[in-house]
């Protein structure tokens, strides 16, 4: 019995120990029969403006998901050898979500995914960036109501949205700014910076300035550290837009802490045009907002062409000067304002556009540009034109009774082209005769075709002594500044016998 115990002892250590031995070797195997099993899904997803970083991607049926780093890109462990549909969520609302098919051979595959951007009718598109620079007003708009007040302001130069030029803006406690016409009146147009029930006090309010050079000049719209009406924590915040001529806009954000209605939860933000047909709301009560955002704006489908028209002999502006921007025969036409100024915002699909600047007086010009999607082109026009002057502002003549005096009038061209010019009493009276009546005038420096002696013919028969007449001689010329000059004329009629004249 002892004998055989020992023996069966003998027997269940010698499998325990070749038990023992074989597990290693098992285990070892197990991770090689795993990698044959699965693979590695990768790729980068891309937006319009370049990497997405934050965007979640889940595949189908396995359930895997991955989150994008800085640079886009991704890896989901799956299942070798087979179909899966991909789901990309972007991390932010200016790009559309997407669903993609792809195959994941045993060896792995790739899946790189390009989400489209969300666009309104008008094709304005948006995208997140990371915290810049925070843009600052510098003039406090004055406010009447600190609830629900709005103040108008007008801008140095125009500025686009959703395809009108404007040259007012009307800033809201309330976080909007709306886009006022021509004729004073507030359009429908809107951009929505953090519209919500906000107020001022003392240590808040809203402020404006002008910033940068054409074609990127920007309009500055600074909500600064306003209250969030109602709120129990007296919660604060800091916005601001920017809109730029060149068709862009942005929306910053600072001290939001991610809490309360600080983070947008009450508030509307993104655009809506003047006609409602075209809107890009970024978030409405959602709480999408995070400290630091940036959400900029841009056009996909328009082009805007801007610049001045000046006058090439004083380089000052042409007030009013007819602007067109063609292509086809069609187009958008209009006039430059006080400054000169001029933009148009205008399809864009690679077309070129005919710039036409034009004024009474002055010599056209015609240029061609090619308008690019999102772009932005700077036409100035310095549009020439005649400067006639005369030697004279006024003239007195006197000369006796029954008598026949002449005098001279220097016209001068000092004008960068040549104009015609013509001389007359603007009255038609026949004692008061020039000549020549009218000719032409080269321009400034062409001696000495750059002006012409005038020849003014006084009568005074049957003219009693001691009368005064009276007359205007009228230049006319092609000349835009001055193309009237108006020249007073006397003539004192003495006796007979009278001695002397001038």
């Amino acid at each position: 019995m002892a004998r055989s115990h020992r023996r069966d002892r003998r027997r269940t250590l010698a499998a325990l120990t070749a038990a023992a031995l074989a597990l290693p070797l098992a285990l070892a195997a197990a991770p090689a029969h795993a990698d044959a099993a699965t693979t590695d899904l990768i790729g980068v997803v891309t937006g319009a403006t370049g990497p997405e970083a934050g965007a979640v991607v889940t595949a189908s049926p396995s359930g895997a998901t991955a989150t994008t780093g800085a640079d886009g890109r991704y890896t989901l462990r799956l299942p070798a050898g087979g179909g899966y549909e991909l789901a990309v969520a972007p991390a932010h609302r200016c790009a559309s979500p997407a669903t993609v098919r792809v195959e994941v051979a045993e060896t792995g595959g790739v899946g790189d995914v390009a989400l489209a951007p969300r666009t309104d009718a008008f094709g304005t598109a948006c995208s997140v960036t990371a915290a810049a620079e925070f843009p600052a007003g510098t003039q406090r708009l004055r406010l009447p109501d600190r609830a629900s007040g709005t103040a108008a302001f007008a801008l140095p130069f125009p500025v686009p949205f959703y395809g009108r030029a404007y040259r007012s803006l009307t800033a809201a406690v309330d976080g909007t700014l709306s886009f006022v016409t021509a004729g004073g009146q507030t359009a429908d147009g809107t951009l929505h910076a953090f519209g919500d029930d906000l107020a001022v006090d003392g240590r808040s309010g809203v402020y404006w300035a002008a910033t940068g050079a054409a074609p990127h000049r920007k309009i500055v719209v600074e909500w600064r550290n306003v209250k969030i009406a109602g709120s129990a924590t007296g919660e604060r915040i800091g916005f601001a837009a920017v809109i730029g001529e060149d068709g862009t806009a942005s929306l910053h954000y600072r001290d939001i802490s991610g809490t309360g209605r600080e983070n947008g939860s009450g508030a509307t933000i993104g655009t809506e045009s003047h006609t409602g047909e075209g809107a890009l709301i970024y978030s409405r009560n959602e709480g999408t907002l995070r400290d630091g955002a940036v959400i900029s704006l841009r056009q996909t489908r328009t082009a805007v062409i801007l610049g001045t028209v000046t006058d090439a002999n004083d380089q000052l502006p042409v007030a009013g000067a007819r602007v067109g921007a063609y292509t086809g025969g069609l187009g958008a036409s209009g006039s430059a304002d006080a400054r000169g100024a001029y933009l148009f915002q205008v399809s864009a699909n690679w077309q070129d556009y005919d710039v036409v600047l034009d004024a009474p007086h002055y010599r056209g010009d015609r240029i061609t540009v090619t308008a690019a999607p999102g772009g932005v082109r700077l036409v100035n026009g310095e549009l020439g034109t005649g400067r006639v002057t005369a030697d004279k502002r006024s003239l007195t003549v006197k000369a006796p009774a029954d008598s026949v005096r002449t005098r001279t009038l220097v016209l001068t061209n000092t004008g960068s082209i040549p104009t015609a010019y013509a001389v007359a009493e603007k009255d038609g009276q026949s004692r008061l005769t020039v000549s020549p009546a009218g000719g032409g005038l080269e321009g400034a420096g062409q001696e000495p075709y750059d002006r012409a002696t005038v020849t003014i013919t006084v009568d005074t028969t049957g003219v009693a002594p001691g009368t005064v007449l009276k007359g205007t001689l009228r230049v006319r010329s092609d000349s835009g500044r001055g193309p009237v000059i108006d020249i007073p004329v006397k003539v004192i009629v003495r006796g007979h016998g009278g001695s002397g004249e001038t």
